[in-house]
């Protein structure tokens, strides 16, 4: 049994996944396995996968039909027999000591998961950016309350810059045929997760591509958004948390409820948007009881009732708004 294992999705990526792969062999920490989902590629990306494989025994690989980054990742836990595991997308690669350093980190400690910093890689190399994450220890209601709230360019929703016990994952999965999985699988994480520990090392490559998921999505694919949103917002109230992170959340559904409105759907997708606007005034009302300043509370006279409509006027005027709200 390996002491860490290492989950990859694979798909279209031939470009970019013998780097990933030579990254990961690269390590100064190596006892791991290797499990690559071959997520029903058209290009090259299984074959070199297979290539890997048949010179390493720690690599695995799976392939599959096409069915999603979720389902991949579910595949590869189902496959996972290490303490540890990891996650990597198959365009990115890591640090040549990213694996020993969060083993370091985690190993005989009481934390959960280990957070690392990690660079993101745009298509124009001057934009490249790290977040500048400060070493701390947080737990997993601060994050899913307020710091998940906070500009942090996904580092507390996505999951390929952390190392996790394989306690903390065992009754999770991420939702089959869901898009922005991570953001359903992050409410359940932090819901049950009790230390976190953040290290400012930069550990990972993160390739933003122009074709990548979160640049080419659909309108119709923010419809998972809503809701996940939604079930943020039903933690939010059920465990009692802050008036103003609720308003957050409720503002931040705004914006992909206003994209689902305008794109005019029918059928089953407009019967989503009519229950997530029912949604939405409920949530006014509900939020109207709590303590919140009265300019806020005003707002949500509008959002309740025109939620579209003041989600556009808003951002007319956010910059006046910020000032107040």
């Amino acid at each position: 049994m390996a002491e860490v294992s290492m989950i990859v999705p694979v798909y279209q990526v031939e470009k970019y996944i013998g780097q990933c792969i030579e990254s990961v062999l690269n390590q100064t920490f190596q006892d791991f396995e290797l499990i690559l989902i071959d997520d029903g590629s058209k290009d090259d990306s299984g074959r070199i996968c297979d290539f890997y494989a048949a010179k390493d025994e720690r690599i695995r690989v799976v392939h599959t039909e096409n069915r999603g980054a979720a389902a991949a990742r579910n595949t590869g836990l189902d496959q996972a027999s290490g303490r540890y595991i990891t996650f990597l997308d198959g365009d990115d690669y890591l640090a040549d000591n990213m694996i020993e350093r969060l083993h370091q980190v985690i190993e005989d400690s009481a934390y959960d998961m280990v957070v690392c910093d990690f660079l993101n890689l745009l298509p124009n190399e001057n934009d490249n950016f790290i977040v500048h994450l400060k070493e701390r220890t947080v737990n997993g209601r601060e994050v899913l309350e307020h710091l998940k709230n906070e500009k942090s360019y996904g580092v507390w929703t996505v999951v390929w810059n952390k190392i996790y016990t394989r306690e903390i994952l065992k009754n999770l999965r991420f939702p089959n045929g869901k898009y922005f999985e991570d953001e359903f699988f992050s409410n359940q994480l932090y819901l049950n997760s009790n230390q976190i520990h953040v290290i400012s090392d930069v550990l990972c490559y993160h390739r933003v591509l122009a074709s990548s998921t979160m640049n080419t999505q659909k309108t119709e694919n923010y419809l998972d958004l809503l809701d996940a949103l939604q079930e943020r917002l039903e933690i939010y109230m059920q465990y009692d948390y802050s008036e103003d992170e609720i308003y957050k959340v409720l503002i931040f559904l705004l914006d992909p409820f206003t994209r689902c409105v305008k794109a005019k759907f029918s059928g089953t997708n407009k019967h989503r948007i009519e229950n997530t606007k029912k949604f939405i005034k409920m949530t006014s009302r509900k939020l109207m009881s709590r303590e919140l300043p009265f300019l806020k509370k005003s707002s949500l006279v509008m959002i309740g009732l025109f939620p579209n409509l003041t989600y556009r006027i808003a951002i007319r005027f956010r910059s006046q708004l910020e000032k107040f709200l």
